[in-house]
């Protein structure tokens, strides 16, 4: 009887135990499972534009929120959240039989793309995005310093891995209108007419369109206005990056700004291509969903970046599936043979990128990968390394090009950034033309003098351009004509150097080999003028006259000591840590933009000794 009474009791036991933790049927970790099982980069969906199902969502701006989130949004999303809500286990199994087909465009690609898509459903979105905002919070905390390092290997490090894993099943939202193309990119009514009248191909070569697109300076005023809440704290993180990784500087707007970003909230995410004419203000908009890192997304586009599968050579890395883009949007996949890429390799985990399901009819991928189908595409976590390179080529010429061995800033053997390395450029070719090309993207008004044969010494990295072969015009030598990057056939005693004119003076004052003192005048923008003695101290002063071939600055000389220019005030506030190679790279106002009047233009007094 005992005996009988002890198996009843173990049996009972056994029938109270949980066998597993997984309550439900769904794929992905078990939504009650403390400890999830880490999340792979190959289980996850690509993503960008459209991070979520195509069957979830209607196609919109970049609102990457999930549906819950976008209550404030124009479109309605009400009867696809229905359908989100009665997706039960068994239609999830069918999505996933649906996703073995997705990638038979191709009787190369069927085996092997139609295993992989079915993979990348098996995993929770809940708690990849979980684990996605707590790897970016933790990687936000970076000590100021870094600013100043170039690309240093753990960065990059840093940076590769994060944005590989990749969230799936985002729901978001695309703009639509007659003045928005590609899905976020503003037009001006100008180009919207221009757009309606010759289309794609008319808009991007016309004047409009061309002239549309400036550059900012380093410093960006900016004002926020109706902009809720979780799309703020986007922001901030989505600027924190540019502050961390780049030269730029976002400063609340001024009374004294004229140009200047505004970031509101007017149905969807967009942004318009480059700097306007009339940037007073700019508007940028981040309605609910734009979150992550969506805000860097449309800054970038503010900045002049296109998307990265718009760029010319994109079809040697991704396919595009027509039959399976939506009807009146095939031209937001169309390539823009006036994008610049920089040289930079194609990245297929830039910010900037689709992902495979953008603006889908069918549930089927629009843009894929080649030759390898499997490859990631289109992320919004952060900026990738490119990503990074393509701001700082533009604004940031110091943290990808330099002159060594000179007698200042403004002369030396000619170095490049690149693959996290300072390298050289081949003489083979190296001309007049290239050396303006250098010069004036490094800020100084012309070119003095191009020497070969490594006239300022022999460098000591890889040898990164070869066959350099500038017209004059190219705002970069990254834009030139040039064997690929990091190919050559060159020696390092083949290095090639450049003289810069110089991009300060002193002026009204007595200049000699020993010393020079005078009213200090820079060289910006494409034209000279004055600085105000606003902050300016012995630092920025060390950085003036080492520009100018000087030891150092001995003294600073406010209230027009030298007399008052006549020429515009170019700078203001300029809070130099003393350490720049050219004044132009500290902190200051924008340029052209101050609240001084010229009884306050600077002196400074550099020696030799």
């Amino acid at each position: 009887m005992i005996r009988l009474a002890l198996l009843v009791l173990l049996l009972a036991t056994a029938n109270c135990s949980p066998t597993s933790k997984r309550s439900w049927s769904g794929p992905g970790p078990d939504k009650n499972d403390d400890h999830p099982p880490a999340v792979k980069p190959e289980d996850k969906e690509e993503s960008n534009l459209e991070l979520g199902k195509p069957e979830d969502k209607e196609e919109s701006n970049l609102e990457l929120g999930k549906p819950e989130d976008n209550e404030e949004s124009n479109l309605d999303l009400g009867e696809d959240e229905e359908k989100k809500d009665d997706l039960d286990d068994d239609k999830k199994d069918d999505l996933d039989d649906d996703k073995k087909d997705e990638l038979d465009f191709d009787d190369n690609h069927d085996k092997n793309t139609d295993n992989q898509e079915a993979d990348h459903e098996d995993k929770d979105e809940d708690d990849k995005n979980s684990n996605k905002d707590e790897d970016y919070k933790n990687s936000g905390n970076k000590n100021e310093d870094d600013e100043k390092d170039n690309f240093k290997t753990e960065l990059v490090a840093e940076l590769t891995e994060e944005v590989t894993q990749v969230p799936a099943n985002l729901s978001g939202e695309y703009s639509s209108g007659k003045d928005i193309v590609e899905g976020d990119i503003k037009m001006t009514p100008e180009q919207a007419a221009l757009f309606k009248r010759d289309g794609w191909d008319g808009l991007v070569n016309s004047e409009a369109w061309l002239r549309g697109h400036g550059k900012w300076s380093r410093t960006i005023p900016y004002t926020i206005s109706g902009v809720a809440t979780s799309e703020r704290n986007a922001l901030t993180n989505s600027i924190r990056m540019f502050h961390q990784h780049t030269c730029l500087r976002f400063t609340p707007k001024r009374s004294y700004n004229y140009d200047y970003i505004q970031f509101v909230s007017s149905g969807g995410c967009w942004s318009y291509i480059g700097k306007l004419r009339n940037a007073r203000p700019q508007r940028i908009s981040l309605s609910s969903g734009c979150s992550r890192a969506v805000p860097a997304h449309e800054i970038m586009h503010a900045l002049g970046r296109y998307h990265e599968q718009s760029r010319a050579d994109r079809d040697r890395y991704v396919r595009i599936i027509t039959r399976n883009i939506r009807s009146g949007y095939a031209r937001n996949f169309n390539r823009h043979t006036n994008s610049d890429s920089q040289s930079l390799p194609y990245d297929y985990l830039s910010l900037m990128h689709y992902g495979r399901y953008a603006f889908s009819k069918n549930r089927r991928c629009t843009i894929v990968p080649i030759p390898d189908a499997s490859v990631t595409i289109g992320q919004r976590d952060r900026m990738s390394m490119y990503d990074i390179h393509h701001v700082n080529i533009r604004y940031c010429p110091e943290r990808a090009l330099r002159l060594v061995g000179g007698r200042g800033s403004y002369e030396g053997r000619v170095e490049v950034y690149w693959d996290e390395r300072w390298g050289t450029v081949c003489d083979d070719y190296f001309g007049h033309n290239d050396g303006r090309v250098i010069c004036k993207y490094l800020g100084f008004p012309d070119v003095a003098a191009t020497y070969h044969r490594a006239r300022f010494g022999q460098g000591s990295g890889p040898i990164v351009m070869d066959d350099l072969r500038c017209a004059g015009n190219e705002y970069s030598p990254f834009a030139c004509p040039m064997r690929t990057i990091g190919t050559h056939n060159c020696g390092h005693y083949e290095d090639a150097s450049v003289t810069c004119q110089k991009n300060v003076r002193l002026v009204g004052g007595r200049i000699t080999s020993r010393c020079a003192v005078g009213r200090l005048e820079v060289y910006a923008e494409g034209r000279w003028g004055t600085v105000c003695d606003d902050y300016f101290d012995i630092n920025d002063a060390h950085v003036v006259c080492r520009q100018l071939g000087y030891r150092r600055a001995s003294c600073v000389y406010p209230r027009a000591r030298y007399g008052q220019g006549t020429l515009p005030i170019l700078m203001d506030d300029v809070q130099c840590t003393g350490r720049e190679a050219q004044i132009t790279h500290c902190r200051s106002t924008p340029i052209g933009e101050h609240n001084c009047r010229h009884y306050e233009d600077v002196s400074v007094r550099c020696l030799n000794y």
